[in-house]
Formats: C-alpha cells, structure tokens, sequence
C-alpha cells in the first residue's frame, strides 16, 4: 500500500505541473527541445541469475526526467538523454527478506507520428544502470546475506502516445521494457544477475 500511494502522488504531482502550467504557455510555435517529467508502475520479472534459483519480486514504482531534441530535419525522430529511478521492489519469496532498485541513464532514439495532436511513437534506448541488492536468506538459491550493488550496460524499448495539450505542452501514456545484468557478491560467490521490468508510465513534457 505504501508503495502504492506514493506511486499515485507521483502521477498526481505530473497532472497538477501540466493542468497550473497550461494557462500560462503561449500560442507561440514550440522549438525542437523538450523536457519531460514520467511517474508510473513498475512489474519486474523476477530477479535470474546464471545458475541458481530465480528471486520473485513485487511490484514498485518509478520516477524519471528527461530531455530530448527533436532534429528539425527530420521532425519524426528524435534523441533523449533519459533518467529513470526503480523503487524498491520487495522479494517476494518465503524466508527472504529483502529488495532490489535500481537508477538508470539512457540515451533513446524515438520514431514519432509527427503531425496532428496525437502522435504514437515507438523507440529503444541503451545506457548504464546501477543496481542494489539487499536480502538475507537463500537468494539464487545460496544462503546468506547480500547488501551490494553494481552497475552494468542496459537496454529498454519503448512505445506509446503523446498527446499535445498547447504547441508548448503535451502529455505522453507509455510503456516500457528494460533490462540490465548485474554481478552481485553473495555469500562469498559472484552471482550474475538480470534484472526485466516490465513499465506502464505516465508524463508532462515542455516543448521550447
């Protein structure tokens, strides 16, 4: 439940930005830069290492920022330098006690509709991930206890709408795949570890 909640103040928070800041944009036309602020669900798979028991993890939520530039000479793609933080997702699995998050930094190409005010897009994005895991208990199938973290390569795909509010303004609904690879040291052993999460998201952009 807390976790819950504090996933729906993030999405109220992005609808009160965009409902006080509408009355305020001009009519003016938009530039090809943007930034944007996302909130939404997350629902991992569970936690697979190379060799071991799979860890089964509960849902979460996540909060991101991003800035993207549409290339003017051809207006249906564009470039985002992307930040997005992974919530703790608590283990699902009798005995263990524990959680997984994680911070990612990617860089994403979006192919974008780019004409009228609902434009779907698709797209995919590779970066560098940062991962932590805590637990004690039998984790991948080894006993002990875990409070480590790592960083890796990542990758994700996205898809969705944007729906433009003002020329200035515009709101996107998505959905996103990630994956990344950690190596975590448990019990004395490094275990590798891939993390996929599975995201339904929600978003303000300003457009300048």
């Amino acid at each position: 439940m807390r976790k819950f909640l504090a996933c729906l103040s993030v999405l109220v928070l992005s609808g009160m930005l965009l409902f006080t800041a509408v009355p305020a944009a001009t009519a003016k036309e938009a530039g090809p830069f943007y930034v944007g602020l996302y909130g939404g669900w997350v629902m991992p798979q569970d936690l697979e290492p190379e060799d071991g028991d799979d860890v089964p993890l509960k849902d979460s939520w996540a909060l991101g920022a991003k800035f993207g530039y549409i290339i003017p000479q051809v207006k249906w793609l564009a470039v985002e330098l992307d930040y997005a933080y992974l919530a703790e997702q608590d283990i699902d699995q009798a005995g263990v006690d524990g959680d997984f998050k994680a911070s990612n930094l990617m860089v994403n190409l979006i192919a974008r509709y780019p004409e009228g005010k609902i434009r779907p897009y698709i797209g995919a994005g590779i970066g560098w991930s940062w991962g932590a895991l805590e637990a004690s208990g039998s984790v991948g199938g080894i006993t002990g206890a875990v409070d480590e973290s790592d960083n890796a390569f990542a990758w994700q795909i996205l898809a969705g709408v944007n729906f433009e509010i003002t020329p200035q303004w515009s709101a996107d609904l998505g959905y996103r795949y990630f994956s990344s690879k950690y190596t975590f040291n448990i019990a004395g052993e490094d275990v590798d570890m891939t993390a996929k999460n599975h995201m339904i998201l929600i978003g303000v952009n300003f457009h300048f």
